[in-house]
């Protein structure tokens, strides 16, 4: 009984673990963390906290990039004005970004 009652407590712990990213050592002892986001700084932040517990953290980096999925272009119709003369007219269609997001972190 006291063996099945150890084993329920160890499963119990090791579920309400949370999953860390690995963090990377530095120079001074200190470990940073990378967080990758898609949507906007305020989500990398959100991440940044949670990965420290709540607690404060310092910026150590950060970097924006994108990706083009489709780039812009000109749409052509002709809209027929009140003398029956066609006239053209160009639409612009715009392009598809994806936006990457890295932040760099060390908890406080």
């Amino acid at each position: 009984m006291k063996t099945l009652i150890g084993v329920f407590l160890g499963l119990l712990l090791f579920g309400c673990t949370s999953t860390t990213p690995e963090g990377t050592a530095l120079s001074d002892g200190s470990v940073s963390y990378t967080v990758t986001c898609e949507h906007d700084w305020s989500a990398c932040y959100g991440a940044a906290k949670k990965i420290c517990g709540g607690n404060n953290f310092e910026e150590l980096d950060r970097m924006a990039d994108s990706a083009v999925m489709t780039a812009g272009q000109l749409e052509n119709s002709s809209i027929k004005d009140g003398g029956g003369r066609d006239n053209q007219v160009y639409t612009e269609l715009p392009r598809n970004e994806t936006f990457r997001r890295v932040l760099t972190i060390r908890c406080k």
